[in-house]
């Protein structure tokens, strides 16, 4: 073993701990010698009873089974069948949005799914749900689903055969159902409910290796079995099936949440509130009294450790923290609408991640494309894009005060869904985001009129999903002028160069010494070392950091970065090199997706923006190189690319400033603005 490796070794059990290297080594052996297969046996839909699963004295009969939920219905975000007013939902969404939404349904009643919010394939009538659609690759479920591989060539990234299975088909056939009352809706999620588990056995296949994965389709099943509840396609025989279904999955995620515990992220919330969602809403099943006290403790034991004081969320990730966000807003409506809240502190922190996203959030409902964005939409219950942030702020920000923080729209859908129609009866009370200083999280923001930055400056204390110290991001008037380029894929086989780089540092807004990235990677989740970050000025202004990930052999760099907005509505961003000797460095801003004009000569780069214009303005004290990218694939070789939807990568313009010089050495970018009222 090398020096480095070593090393690496060593820093992995300083930061994740000896228990932790201890417990996923025993996992491992686990899963190798079989003992996990034994845990979770592999059996039959028909080889396993109803009755066998109820609490004694539950009928498990079909039809006495359905009388007896039927009088011991517990209660959920709505009364079983009593959906949204059409009117209310109609007015809501707009004509384009109910469009939207009975568009998507009716594409799911012809096998046509959404994938991460952006792209639809056919998987056939029937259902295949074992079809890669992207690469042609076929799964199976023979495989138990400890042993079956998480990452092959042949088949392509595993999520596109999760994404269909995580029926998110269910939120748009019932919403479509609220706003039609069209029957053929909750006819299609029935179909889609027995081809899905005929397809897919018990503890077979890739549909039950993630317990994630099981948690966010036992949250999209139970939302289908109570909007559909009074449909004439809901008959006693598939109750019974689904309540089956639900009980094997509780257990599966129960028998298995240790290892989404280890993972230190949204997995172990997301499993939390599974177990959550089935105690509280199928009591009559032999386990669900133990789900659900499992359940709570864990999830308020996570969101303790996973939400920091200033609201910020551990994986460093806006997608990631709406993740989270909606599993919390879940939980916490069923949890308080059974009269059983969490705890205040547990509740206070699920406030404070709802005003962290507020304000980070530009008024257009983007937010920085910062950190992984696996393209995951747990509540996809408005009518609103992607990228869109805005339901879960309003939803978020109403369970926190009461009132709506933002002005009427589309994004009221999901709050409706989640607190009822009385909640948008009254006028909204907007609000506005104000700069920011969130040191727990190291986020930054400034704003001034109509722009506004947010800075990274961070302590790693978890770890670091990409390699973009100092990185920033400014926005004007609803445009991302400098901007993350987002994360692309997970497993990108076809392209080891675009595999890396969306997670690197030439990927992000911020300083490239030497050739290449400051961090390497230990494994494919896993960056070593973690760098440290401080703040050294946050005013109303102006802020002030460095961070130390280049200040080790072989650079000894130290970079501080300075970002100032002017009376005049500009902003300079200085960038300060502390070290010696000669080094290679490459400024890289990751531009808005516009005509931009370059001028070497000048040093500046320009373009017309929907209201005005924007110019940078370079200030180097060396010779520099000055490129503009987009869209450059040659190998090793990767500049110009953005993916706001996961698996889709866009060409994308990237100015990069290069010099070769010695240190120390001040590099000053100035953005200019004018817009039309001067």
């Amino acid at each position: 073993m090398s020096r480095r490796a070593v090393e690496q070794s060593i820093e992995l059990v300083q930061r994740m701990g000896l228990r932790w290297v201890l417990w996923r080594t025993g996992y491992a052996f686990r899963r190798k010698s079989g003992l996990l297969r034994r845990r979770f046996p592999t059996v039959p839909w028909d080889a396993v009873s109803l009755a066998e699963l109820l609490r004694p004295g539950v009928p498990a009969e079909p039809n006495a089974y359905h009388a007896f939920r039927c009088a011991h219905l517990p209660v959920f975000l709505f009364a079983p069948g009593a959906l949204p007013r059409r009117e209310t939902l109609s007015r809501v969404a707009g004509e384009a949005g109910a469009a939207r939404t009975i568009q998507i349904a009716d594409d799911y009643s012809n096998g046509k799914f959404l994938y991460y919010s952006r792209h639809v394939r056919d998987l056939g009538r029937p259902v295949n749900w074992l079809l890669n659609p992207f690469t042609g690759g076929q799964h199976e479920s023979e495989t138990h689903w400890c042993d079956y591989p998480t990452f092959s060539a042949a088949l392509g990234d595993i999520k596109d055969v999760w994404e269909p299975a995580r029926f998110a088909c269910a939120f748009w056939l019932v919403r479509a159902y609220a706003l039609t009352g069209d029957e053929k809706y909750p006819a299609a999620f029935w179909e889609l409910f027995e081809s899905w588990c005929k397809q897919n056995p018990p503890n077979r296949g890739p549909n039950w290796k993630c317990g994630q994965e099981i948690s966010l389709r036992l949250f999209a099943w139970s939302f289908a079995l109570y909007g559909f509840w009074g449909s004439p396609a809901t008959t006693v025989q598939r109750v019974a099936e689904m309540v089956k279904a639900v009980a094997l999955q509780a257990e599966r995620v129960h028998g298995n949440i240790d290892f989404a515990l280890s993972q230190k992220n949204n997995h172990g919330v997301s499993e939390a509130v599974g177990l959550i969602t089935v105690g509280m809403l199928f009591p009559e099943l032999r386990g669900a009294a133990r789900w659900l006290r499992r359940g709570r403790s864990l999830f308020e034991g996570e969101i303790r450790r996973q939400i920091a004081i200033d609201g910020s969320y551990v994986q460093q990730s806006m997608n990631y923290h709406r993740v989270v966000l909606h599993d919390c807003l879940w939980a916490r409506c069923l949890v308080e609408a059974a009269g059983e809240p969490f705890a205040a502190d547990v509740t206070d922190l699920i406030d404070r991640a709802g005003e962290f996203l507020f304000q980070i959030m530009d008024e257009s409902g983007g937010v920085p494309n910062y950190g992984s964005n696996d393209g995951a939409l747990v509540l996809p219950l408005s009518s609103c894009d992607y990228p869109d942030y805005r339901p879960t702020v309003q939803a978020a920000k109403y369970l926190a005060t009461k009132s709506r923080v933002l002005s009427d729209g589309p994004w009221d859908e999901l709050l409706i869904w989640l607190s009822g129609e009385d909640s948008v009866a009254r006028p909204p009370q907007p609000a506005h985001a104000s700069g920011q200083r969130l040191d727990a999280g190291g986020y930054f923001t400034l704003r001034d009129g109509n722009a506004w930055c947010m800075i990274r400056c961070h302590t790693y204390r978890d770890r670091p999903a990409h390699v973009d110290m100092l990185h920033v991001d400014l926005w004007h008037r609803g445009v991302n002028i400098l901007g993350d380029s987002g994360s692309y894929k997970y497993y990108c086989p076809e392209s080891t160069g675009m595999d890396k780089f969306f997670k690197d540092i030439r990927a992000h807004n911020t300083i490239e010494i030497g050739g290449r990235g400051p961090l390497e990677l230990f494994s494919r989740f896993l960056w070593l070392p973690w760098p440290g970050g401080r703040c050294l000025e946050h005013g109303r202004d102006h802020f002030l950091g460095e961070h130390d990930a280049y200040d080790r052999e072989p650079w000894y760099v130290l970079h501080r970065r300075g970002v100032r907005v002017t009376g005049g509505g500009d902003w300079l961003i200085r960038d300060d090199l502390d070290g010696e000797g000669r080094h290679a460095i490459v400024l890289r801003w990751h531009l808005a997706d516009l005509d931009w004009k370059l001028d070497t000569a000048a040093r500046t780069a320009a373009a017309e923006l929907p209201k005005g214009s924007v110019r940078l303005v370079f200030d180097v004290p060396v010779e520099a190189r000055i490129e503009l990218h987009r869209g450059l694939d040659e190998g090793d070789r990767v500049a110009g690319w953005s993916s706001l939807y996961y698996g889709e990568k866009t060409a994308r313009p990237t100015l990069e400033v290069r010099v070769d010089a010695n240190l120390p050495l001040t590099l000053v970018t100035r953005v200019e603005f004018q817009t039309e009222n001067g």
